[in-house]
């Protein structure tokens, strides 16, 4: 039996009417916005939209109205009734006039206005991969061009199968047409690649997730060599398309709105990514340990906003191998739009199913790894059309301190030291002297100066977990090092022995956190480590975290003076998780309430409005104290769970 709702029965009036009795719905279902939209699949945003009164698509209401339980007949007529008179619908699209890309993308989006259908709906009713509402959205607006097989799946999709022989046979005319999407082929270029490479093509070990973020990071470099894009926010997409028919067609998207690579610079940077030359333009030996671990066949199309036409370059491991021969065909293909730039990898014949839930997962993922850039707005990534967000950290505000003997202590900590500049190799990356000709290392004489810079910040998160706490350590924007623990332990250097001096309480829990930049420091070919034993990470350490023991009763033992390290001050004031405002931990009167803080810490992420400041922690560490000194229930933290 089904449950509905019950709702006001007002008379209806406007769109707000109706936001009013979803949101009734919401509340009597006690779904915060972040479960709404795990539950529907739409983001907080469009959520907030629908259920602030703001005009939307009738599909978002009628998710809304199901997740709630609510009465959807009633809403729909509800909302019908303050609509506007339906527009007319438009004639169909004739496809024998179609003899253009610029005619064949109109005539798709005369269709798809024809239908109704949004991109989501779409996406859904052609089934799992076969027309991506992110690929289909820049085939509409012009910016690529349609497969066959995509562009008859749209028109299944929509119309059904009667005029597909019409439509197929006005792909293959603009196809034909050399003057609209010309291709012209160059010469065949060869890459030889390094011994490195050849041994590590056939089993890569980089998950995928890593793999994907290699190719966000050639997008930043490139972006740091030439320049954000004109007035756009630097965005990179990641798409998967799937066609039935042939499992070799399974592919993976990435594409950017970065520079992009003429002629010239493309062939240049995969030819030198293939022997093993560090970054240059972009493309690095990870790129091409990336695309190759993520499939076998790789396309790649750049031009930038002044080129005449894309340049296309397609590596083909199989054939290669088979043959011999590395050669790598290359062509130019007309734009569509002159004003298009920029970059995209396609990447076929995956070595692992993509399947639907690893888009979630995805997101988590690179949400986590580039949490600055995207949080600052210097970034913005999509998986599958869904916006990557950032994970915030959840720390208490740097107006917020404990007292200690020698003064307040301050819940944050930030860290800004300049290093000397440096010379860097771009060959093997390693730092030199700055007055360098070549590189002490390899010789290579190809050297640029580094800037070197240890910034962020030392803090406290607003709970205690067993696990989720640590340092991030972040390079060019990617986390290399997440939730680090590392620096919580002392190598005592006579008996080699590594004392843990945090966490100490029962339970383990800890809450110190920090992010520190340090974009000079050399990490390892998969990017999941810094050089730990070079003299660039043991400086960071150095001025993270000082010399010696963080406890002052084993600092003076050990014969070390005080410290005034980012991370020992923290540690002073914040090693113990007793409850009150003394160590700025919510209790109940009787214990802390730690598991009813990362309850809080979920409501933070998932952005409700109540719990983005720390001041719902500070009460329930402050009515602590007051309960615990004068007794009785005082004010209740349970209370303000489910607000909102």
């Amino acid at each position: 039996m089904e449950r509905y709702v019950e709702v006001s029965t007002a008379p209806v009036r406007s769109l707000r009417d109706v936001a009013r009795q979803l949101d009734l719905s919401r509340h009597e279902a006690a779904l915060f916005y972040g479960q709404l939209s795990k539950v529907t699949g739409y983001s907080k945003s469009t959520l907030h939209r629908a259920l602030t009164g703001k005009r939307c698509p009738w599909e978002v209401v009628e998710a809304i109205a199901n997740a709630c339980g609510a009465n959807v007949s009633e809403i729909e007529e509800a909302w019908l009734s303050v609509q506007g008179p339906p527009s007319p619908v438009p004639s169909g699209p004739n496809p024998n006039a179609i003899n253009t890309w610029k005619d064949l993308s109109s005539a798709m989006q005369a269709l798809l206005t024809r239908s109704g259908m949004s991109l989501r709906q779409l996406e859904s009713r052609a089934g799992f991969g076969k027309l991506p509402r992110t690929t289909v959205n820049e085939v509409l607006r012009g910016k690529r061009q349609p497969r066959e097989e995509m562009l008859l799946s749209f028109v299944r999709t929509l119309d059904g199968e009667g005029e597909l022989s019409a439509w197929t046979a006005a792909w293959r005319r603009v196809r034909a047409s050399r003057g609209a999407g010309w291709i012209k082929p160059h010469q065949t270029m060869f890459v030889t690649p390094s011994p490195r490479i050849l041994s590590v093509l056939g089993d890569i070990d980089m998950s995928e997730a890593n793999c994907l973020a290699e190719l966000v990071d050639n997008f930043i470099d490139a972006c740091v060599e030439d320049g954000e894009p004109a007035g756009e926010t630097p965005r990179i997409s990641i798409s998967f398309e799937k066609e039935a028919a042939q499992r070799r067609q399974d592919a993976v998207v990435i594409r950017d709105n970065g520079p992009g690579m003429d002629y010239e610079t493309l062939t240049h940077a995969v030819a030198l990514s293939w022997v093993g030359r560090a970054r240059k333009k972009g493309l690095s030996l990870g790129f091409s340990m990336a695309t190759a671990r993520l499939g076998r066949h790789i396309t790649i199309r750049s031009a930038k906003i002044d080129s005449p036409a894309w340049t296309v370059v397609t590596i083909d491991i199989p054939s290669m191998n088979r043959s011999g021969k590395w050669e790598v065909p290359v062509v130019s293909q007309e734009k569509v739009e002159s004003g298009d730039h920029g970059t995209e990898i396609t990447i076929r014949g995956l070595r692992e199913p993509w399947r639907e839930s690893k888009g979630e997962m995805l997101c988590a993922h690179l949400g986590d790894l580039y949490s600055y850039p995207i949080r600052s707005g210097r970034l913005a990534i999509e998986v599958n059309g869904r916006q990557v967000s950032p994970r915030r950290p959840c720390i208490w505000g740097e107006n917020r301190s404990v007292p200690r003997r020698g003064g307040d202590v301050g819940a944050m900590v930030k860290i800004d030291v300049p290093l000397s500049d440096a010379a860097l190799c771009l060959d093997c990356e390693r730092l030199n002297p700055l007055n360098s000709i070549a590189c002490e290392y390899c010789e290579n004489s190809d050297l640029v100066v580094q800037r070197r810079r240890v910034w962020g910040w030392i803090g406290v998160q607003r709970y205690a977990h067993s696990s989720d706490y640590g340092i991030d350590f972040v390079r060019n924007g990617r986390k290399i090092l997440r939730r680090d623990k590392s620096l919580f332990s002392w190598r005592d250097p006579e008996s080699s022995v590594a004392i843990q001096e945090y966490p100490l309480e029962l339970g383990n829990r800890g809450r110190i956190v920090g992010e520190i930049h340090c974009d000079h420091v050399p990490v390892t070919y998969k990017k999941d480590d810094f050089d730990r034993n070079g003299n660039e990470w043991q400086a960071v350490v150095a001025i993270v975290r000082g010399e010696g023991p963080l406890r002052p009763i084993l600092r003076r033992r050990s014969g070390y003076p005080e410290s005034s390290s980012p991370l020992s001050e923290i540690f002073k004031g914040f090693y113990r998780n007793d409850p009150g405002l003394k160590w700025l931990t919510p209790g109940d009167g009787r214990r802390a309430i730690h598991s009813q803080t990362v309850e809080w810490a979920r409501l933070f992420h998932d952005g409700v409005m109540e719990y983005q400041s720390d001041e719902v922690w500070y009460r329930a560490a402050q009515a602590h104290d007051r309960i615990a000194t004068s007794g009785g229930s005082g004010w209740d933290p349970h209370d303000h769970v489910m607000d909102g």
